[in-house]
């Protein structure tokens, strides 16, 4: 870790020795705006306050958000402790808030921080409304819109117009053949760097980091990436909002079918968790007994959903692939399969 990092880690873990968690969930640091007599920050802080009270008491939160903005960062925000530590002035009309999501209860005196945000306030008349960071900011970026995708280019990313295709005509393809309806569209961030691809929609800091060249985040319906050509992230954005109580291991499944994983094609992956299937005793009863890496970014459990979606696919095509989202457990899956604990081992085994 270097002097840089250092700093910042010291200032943040100062900061949240000095909260009182035995307060409400949401504070504000002490210092928001002593250097500035902003009158604004008074009625933006009573916003994001009455925003997050929403959330807590289950109570409306739509009238807290301009017309046509929902909150991306709303699973940052729901658990733990919240400090805001700044309000920053944009432009006369939008106001930035900076936000440290925490828990209390770990290793680290004070609080683990979970994530570092932003999300914007705007005056709309006389009242203020929150928007998110991204929507307020995006007009920096280099713009294209491609079939279902709308692709926003940062640093280091060089434009490549034949990669967008490719991903605008398989987006536009999978919704077709799985007959999807109101499809909200695909947010594409690219940049050089994951990191930089999250600070672009208003994440400063998320514990979830990569440096590799073929890294990617789905967010919603917003893909991270560090290429353009991401297809194992562009079918999270699709499928995710669609269904979001189905199993993890079924979305990373049909991912990596139609995405492949890493380096790897959904053929390469195959073929490694085959070898491995054939080479040890591995017990198909319980989703945590697939939770093996098959090597660093290889999930054997992801493998077998995959391997599940590709018999699904031949035998009843799309539609009998949707029919599995609608299960919220793994049991789930294989009840809609039709198929009994005691065949479970056997069928999964006959897929490779």
């Amino acid at each position: 870790m270097n002097w840089v990092q250092y700093s910042f880690y010291t200032v943040i873990i100062t900061l949240l020795f000095s909260l009182d968690v035995n307060a409400q969930r949401l504070t504000f640091s002490s210092e928001l705006g002593y250097f500035n007599n902003d009158e604004n920050l008074s009625a933006i802080s009573q916003v994001w306050n009455g925003y997050i009270n929403a959330i807590d008491t289950g109570s409306d939160i739509s009238q807290f958000w301009v017309d046509g903005n929902y909150d991306i960062h709303i699973g940052l925000h729901k658990d733990g402790l919240l400090n805001t530590y700044n309000v920053r002035k944009l432009s006369d009309e939008i106001y930035e808030i900076n936000t440290i999501a925490y828990y209390p209860d770990s290793a680290i005196k004070g609080g683990l921080v979970n994530s570092i945000y932003k999300v914007c306030a705007i005056q709309t008349g006389d009242a203020w409304r929150l928007m998110n960071y991204f929507d307020a900011t995006k007009s920096r970026y280099v713009q294209y819109n491609k079939g279902c995708v709308e692709f926003y280019i940062g640093s280091g990313v060089a434009i490549d117009n034949r990669a967008m295709m490719k991903s605008a005509k398989f987006a536009d393809a999978f919704i077709r053949n799985y007959g999807i309806e109101n499809s909200g569209g695909i947010i594409y961030v690219a940049a050089n760097s994951i990191d930089e691809c999250s600070a672009m929609i208003g994440l400063t800091y998320t514990p979830i980091r990569s440096h590799k060249s073929y890294a990617g985040r789905t967010i919603n319906n917003i893909v991270l990436s560090t290429r353009l050509d991401h297809i194992h992230e562009i079918i999270h954005a699709i499928m995710l909002p669609l269904y979001p109580n189905a199993p993890l291991f079924l979305h990373e499944g049909i991912a990596t079918y139609y995405g492949g994983v890493a380096k790897h094609d959904y053929k390469g992956v195959k073929s490694i968790a085959k070898a491995f299937i054939e080479q040890h005793s591995v017990d198909f009863c319980s989703i945590e007994s697939l939770n093996t890496l098959l090597n660093e970014d290889i999930q054997l459990s992801n493998v077998v959903a995959a391997a599940i979606i590709e018999d699904v696919l031949k035998r009843g095509g799309e539609n009998e692939v949707s029919r599995l989202f609608k299960a919220t457990t793994y049991d789930q899956v294989f009840e809609l399969l039709n198929i009994t604990d005691n065949q479970r081992s056997e069928y999964i085994r006959s897929l490779f």
